[in-house]
């Protein structure tokens, strides 16, 4: 993982870490929502290399096949970066946003 940038794999495992369990489609579209950033075709293919790399170095739990929840060194790595309840703040308000987006 030294040719990530340091942020780039920060905010991946936050976004992982506020909507887990989670395919690597579905952190790729929220992480657009949480970092309000454009998602563009380069940055997907550099998530998707990401997400390939930290399974392979079983950073990543498979919960069933393409779903995966981070190890328990994930974990404590993100609760370094943030606190529980800023995660939690970030998963209801992704939460509020969908219900509005499918409810009306």
């Amino acid at each position: 993982m030294d040719s990530f940038d340091p942020r780039t794999v920060e905010r991946y495992l936050i976004t992982l870490r506020t909507i887990q369990p989670a395919r690597v489609q579905d952190v790729i579209a929220a992480y657009g929502e949480v970092w309000d950033v454009e998602v563009t075709p380069d940055l997907v293919e550099l998530l998707k290399n990401l997400h390939e790399n930290l399974r392979a170095d079983s950073k990543l739990v498979t919960v069933r096949k393409g779903t995966y929840v981070l190890n328990k060194a994930g974990m404590l790595a993100v609760a370094g970066l943030l606190k529980v309840r800023v995660i939690d703040n970030s998963r209801l308000f992704l939460m509020k946003q969908q219900r509005k987006k499918y409810h009306g």
